[in-house]
C-alpha cells in the first residue's frame, strides 16, 4: 500500500540563515490522503470563519480565533504529523563545522563524529554567538557570505574582522585554524561549484524533507510525497529519486547519533509539487510549520505553550537545536572535546599532520581525563 504524505515550510530564508526577523525553520509533513484532508479543511475554514478559503498558517497564527482552529489540526492529526524545527543560528554553526573543520581531516572525520566533535564546535559557537562574544557574530557573518558567493578570495583573510582585544580562547582557536587550514576550505569549496548541492548549500528544506521521508518509511512500505513548490527542491531532485521503488531498508550512526537513524526510503515516483490554495494536505502541512515556529519564537499564550509541549513527541525529525550540555565543562567527554580543539588549533598553527597519530591521541586523553579530571 503507498501512503500519501504530504509538505511544506515555514520560516524559510534560503541561503540566509541570519534573518532577524525569522530566527526559526519547520519543515512539516501529514501522512493523509485527499479526501480526509478536504473534508477536515473545509468543515474547519466553515465553522471558524476563515478569510479565503484557505488554511494559511503564518496568518492564522496572529489570532486567537486561528490558534484555535491550528489546535484543531494538531489534536485530530496528532499520529498523522511529524516535523522538523531548526534554530537557524545553530544550523549555521552545524554548517560552519561541516565546512570549516570537517576538509580538514576528511579521511578520518568519522572519529571526530564519534565523540561528538562536531556538536561541541557547533554549541560552542552558537553559545559565543547568542552571548555576544567579542567576534562570533563577524564568524557567523563572513562565513555565511563566504558560503553564499564560495568566493575563495575571500579566504585570504577569512575571518579577520572577528579580530577583538576580547576574543574567547576559543574564537581565536577557531578563527586560527580556518586561517591556518584555509587550503582545506578552499579545495572543498571548489568541489562545491554553484550547481546541485552548491546552489542552495546553507539552506535546510531537502535536508528537512530527506529525514522525514525516511522516518516516514519506517512506517509506510511505500510513500508519494506531495510539495508545495520549493526553488531549493526544484533545483536538484537527483537524492530523491535515487529512493524510487527502493526497498532495501539501511540505517546509520555515521555522525555520532546516539541511536541508528534510517537514510533509506520508498518513494513511488518523482516529488510531486502542488499549488496549496488547492491541495488541503499541504494546507494541513503549513498549519503544523506555522505553529511549530510560533511556539519557538517566544509566543507565550495558552496555545504557544501546549504547542511547545506537543512539538518533541512529533518534531524531532531532523530537527536542528542547540543543546547546553555539549559544552559543559564538568563533562568529561566536553574537556575531551575542548582538549582536542587545543590539539588542533596547535598543529595546524605548526603546519602538522592532522592525522598523523590523532586516534591515539584521543584515546591517551580520553585516559587521562579520566584519572586527571580538568577541575570546572
Amino acid at each position: 500500500m503507498t501512503q500519501k504524505i504530504y509538505f511544506d515550510e515555514s520560516g524559510f530564508t534560503g541561503n540566509n540563515l541570519l534573518h532577524p526577523e525569522q530566527k526559526y525553520f519547520s519543515y512539516a509533513s501529514v501522512a493523509t490522503d485527499d479526501q480526509e484532508a478536504k473534508e477536515f479543511v473545509e468543515s474547519l475554514i466553515s465553522r471558524h470563519g476563515i478569510q479565503g478559503g484557505e488554511l494559511k498558517g503564518s496568518k492564522l497564527v496572529r489570532f486567537n480565533r486561528g490558534r484555535k482552529a491550528i489546535d484543531e489540526v494538531l489534536k485530530n492529526f496528532d499520529k498523522q504529523i511529524k516535523l522538523s524545527i531548526s534554530d537557524k543560528k545553530y544550523a549555521l554553526a552545524c554548517k560552519f563545522y561541516e565546512y570549516i573543520f570537517e576538509p580538514c581531516y576528511s579521511e578520518i572525520n568519522y572519529i571526530f563524529y564519534g565523540i561528538g566533535f562536531h556538536r561541541f564546535i557547533a554549541n560552542i559557537l552558537y553559545l559565543e554567538f547568542v552571548a555576544r562574544g567579542a567576534g562570533a557574530e563577524e564568524i557567523f557573518s563572513e562565513f555565511e557570505e563566504l558560503m553564499r558567493t564560495k568566493d575563495e578570495n575571500k579566504l585570504q583573510g577569512i575571518f579577520s574582522s572577528s579580530v577583538h582585544p576580547k576574543n574567547s580562547p576559543i574564537i581565536t582557536q577557531i578563527r586560527e585554524f580556518a586561517q591556518f587550514r584555509s587550503a582545506d576550505i578552499r579545495e572543498e569549496l571548489s568541489s562545491l561549484g554553484d550547481v546541485g548541492v552548491g546552489k542552495w548549500i546553507l539552506d535546510l528544506t531537502n535536508t528537512a524533507l530527506f529525514t522525514l521521508l525516511a522516518n516516514w518509511g519506517t512506517k509506510y512500505d511505500k510513500i508519494t510525497a506531495v510539495c508545495d513548490p520549493s526553488k531549493p527542491l526544484q533545483h536538484d531532485q537527483s537524492l530523491f529519486t535515487s529512493m524510487i521503488n527502493r526497498t532495501d531498508r539501511i540505517f546509520s550512526d555515521a555522525f555520532g547519533e546516539h541511536h541508528p537513524h534510517p537514510i533509506t526510503f520508498n518513494l513511488s515516483g518523482p516529488i510531486a509539487f502542488e499549488d496549496s490554495k488547492i491541495t488541503h494536505g499541504i494546507q494541513l502541512a503549513d498549519v503544523a510549520a506555522a505553529a511549530a515556529v510560533y511556539a519557538f519564537s517566544g509566543a507565550t499564550d495558552e496555545h504557544a505553550m501546549q504547542w511547545r509541549e506537543l512539538i518533541p513527541e512529533i518534531g524531532h525529525y531532523g530537527s536542528i537545536i542547540p543543546d547546553m550540555d555539549e559544552v559543559n565543562l564538568k563533562g568529561r567527554r566536553v574537556q575531551r572535546n575542548a582538549v582536542l580543539l587545543m590539539e588542533l588549533h596547535s598543529r595546524a598553527k605548526l603546519g602538522k599532520s592532522l592525522l598523523e597519530g590523532m586516534p591515539e591521541y584521543i584515546e591517551l586523553i580520553s585516559r587521562l581525563l579520566i584519572t586527571h579530571p580538568i577541575s570546572a
